[in-house]
């Protein structure tokens, strides 16, 4: 009995393990997908608007726009609308909202010349809802780009608070809104730091530009790269894809030029328009594009068939000249052979 003890405790603790275990996996899909069902998705429709420079506004002036915010989720959820400031992080795409006293200082603020209705209403699941946006401009209002971001997040009677989660209260969707007030804005930018590799053996060849906005409104600027070569030809062209710069902002673009092959210098001229008057700004820089190792490899395989094919060559021209030696020595033994036998004396 007492043997047999310690293996029976062993299985019966083994089989309550195994069962707890077993109670887990079973459990976990279950509240997996009951954290799904719970998760808040919210989108703001349209993400941009007015950053083609159709939102335009005088001062004094009032005008209404309309954006939606829809409901993704499974279940209703309450969504509040309000509006902020924001200015663009250092990646020159991120929006960074601007609260308290950053946004009193921040000359492009546009969030308190906006009255939203509604502030506040609940979606059903799938369900989009309209919110009103009164743009109120003041008579003092500065000339060029304003903006704000609508924001939609989860409040109070969502699904977090049914679940007591609190996984979508953080979460933010809003729509940009570009505003143009009219009046006298000033317009100008610059192309910097127009590069490609100085010398690229093979390609695509990489390049890289920066847009420098010195207006008062925010560009998107239209470019385009031609490539010359070394006779002023023209070989090809290239599309830049464009994006927003704001105001006093700087923006990075990148490309590449996806010629493999290419021999001698090459020049390129980047033409850039922007702003309302079509104001145009060219740069230009050089580079190599040049297989230099394959080319050396070419040479030295040149230069190996030139010495194999001379050392042949005077190797057959010396044996050649051997053999009309050779070919001389024995006319000449003939030739005194038959001599000998005429100079001696007939018997």
């Amino acid at each position: 009995m007492s043997t047999n003890l310690p293996t029976k405790l062993n299985i019966i603790t083994l089989t309550t393990c195994f069962a707890i275990l077993s109670a887990f996996v079973l459990a976990s899909p279950a509240r997996a997908q009951e954290d799904n069902s719970n998760r808040i998705s919210i989108t703001a429709i349209p993400p941009r608007l007015g950053e083609d420079s159709t939102l335009k506004i005088k001062p004094g002036e009032k005008t209404q726009i309309e954006v939606r915010a829809r409901n993704s989720s499974n279940g209703p959820v309450t969504i509040k609308s309000s509006a902020i400031d924001f200015i663009v992080g250092e990646d020159g795409v991120t929006p960074v909202p601007l609260e308290g006293k950053d946004a009193d200082n921040n000359r492009w603020s546009l969030a308190s010349w906006l009255t939203i209705v509604p502030t506040q209403q609940t979606l059903q699941p799938n369900e989009s809802g309209i919110i009103s946006v009164v743009i109120d401009v003041p008579k003092d209002a500065l000339p060029g780009g304003h903006y704000a971001m609508i924001v939609h997040q989860p409040g109070t009677g969502g699904l977090d608070d049914e679940s007591g989660s609190g996984a979508g209260i953080n979460q933010r969707v809003g729509t940009l809104l570009y505003a143009i007030v009219e009046g006298p804005i000033q317009e100008s930018a610059f192309v910097r730091n127009f590069t490609f590799p100085s010398w690229s053996e093979f390609g695509p060849v990489p390049y890289s530009f920066a847009v420098e906005n010195g207006s008062d409104v925010h560009i998107r600027p239209q470019t385009n790269i031609e490539i010359y070569n070394l006779f002023g030809h023209k070989v090809d062209s290239l599309q830049q894809g464009t994006k927003n710069v704001f105001p006093y902002e700087s923006r990075s673009f990148e490309g590449q030029w996806d010629r493999i092959w290419g021999f001698g210098p090459y020049t390129a001229k980047l033409t850039m328009s922007y702003g309302a008057q079509g104001a145009v700004v060219i740069a230009r820089t050089s580079f190599w594009l040049l297989p230099v190792k394959l080319m050396i490899a070419i040479v030295t395989m040149l230069g190996i068939f030139i010495i194999a094919g001379m050392s042949i060559r005077r190797h057959l021209m010396h044996r050649k000249n051997d053999q009309s030696k050779r070919i001389q020595e024995l006319e000449s033994q003939v030739k005194q052979m038959q001599n000998q036998e005429t100079d001696q004396p007939k018997t």
